[in-house]
C-alpha cells in the first residue's frame, strides 16, 4: 500500500510537471520565433538590422532568465515531501510562473511589455517564496534567500531602466540583457551546490 501510494504521488506530481514543461518549451518555441523568424522566414543576417535588434537582445535576457527559473523549478518539484498536495501546490505557482515566461517570449519587440511581465514574474516570485516560508512549507536557505535578494534587486533595475531609458528602447533592451545575464550568473555561482551538488547521498 505504501508503494502504492508512492508511485501514484510521484504519477501525479509527474503529469501536473510535464503541462508545466510544456508551457515552458511552447515560450522558448515563441522567443526563437520571434528573433529569428518574420513572416515565416528565416531573417538571417537581416535580425542584426536596426528594426530587428531588439528582439534579438532580449531574447538573450530572457534564455538565462528562463533556465535558471526552471532549473530551480525541476530541483523544487522532485523533492520528497510528506506534504500531500505538495504537486498541486507548486504547479500553481510556476505554471504563473511560466504563462509570465510564455508572456514574456511574446513581447521580445518591445522592452515595455518584457519588462513589465518580467518584473511582475520577479514580484509573484517573491510573494511565492515568502509565502512557502511563512508556511513552512521549505526549509529556507541562503539559496532562497539569495533568490528573494536576486529579485528585488532585478525589480529596482527595471524600475530605474523604466524611469532612465524609456526613450531609448535599444539601450533598455541593452541593460535588461546585461543585468538579468549578471543575475543568472550570480545565482549559479553563489548556489553551485544547489544547482550542482557535489555528493550524491
Amino acid at each position: 500500500m505504501v508503494n502504492t501510494g508512492k508511485r501514484v504521488r510521484n504519477a501525479s506530481r509527474d503529469a501536473l510537471k510535464y503541462v508545466y514543461y510544456v508551457i515552458i518549451g511552447i515560450a522558448i518555441t515563441e522567443a526563437l520565433n520571434r528573433a529569428f523568424i518574420n513572416n515565416g522566414q528565416f531573417l538571417g543576417l537581416q535580425m542584426l538590422e536596426r528594426d530587428h535588434r531588439i528582439p534579438l537582445i532580449l531574447l538573450w535576457a530572457f534564455l538565462p532568465t528562463i533556465c535558471r527559473f526552471v532549473h530551480g523549478a525541476s530541483i523544487h518539484l522532485d523533492t520528497i515531501s510528506n506534504f500531500r498536495y505538495k504537486p498541486i501546490v507548486d504547479c500553481i505557482g510556476f505554471y504563473l510562473q511560466a504563462i509570465f515566461f510564455y508572456l514574456m517570449a511574446m513581447s521580445l519587440k518591445d522592452p515595455l511589455t518584457f519588462s513589465s511581465s518580467l518584473a511582475l514574474m520577479l514580484f509573484l516570485d517573491t510573494l511565492w517564496l515568502i509565502f512557502l516560508k511563512y508556511v513552512k512549507y521549505i526549509e529556507f536557505d541562503k539559496t532562497h534567500s539569495q533568490w528573494l535578494i536576486s529579485n528585488f534587486c532585478l525589480m529596482g533595475i527595471l524600475f530605474i531602466l523604466f524611469i532612465n531609458c524609456a526613450s531609448f528602447k535599444i539601450v533598455w533592451s541593452f541593460f535588461i540583457f546585461l543585468f538579468t545575464f549578471l543575475a543568472a550568473i550570480f545565482d549559479y555561482y553563489l548556489n553551485k551546490d544547489f544547482y550542482f551538488p557535489r555528493s550524491l547521498h
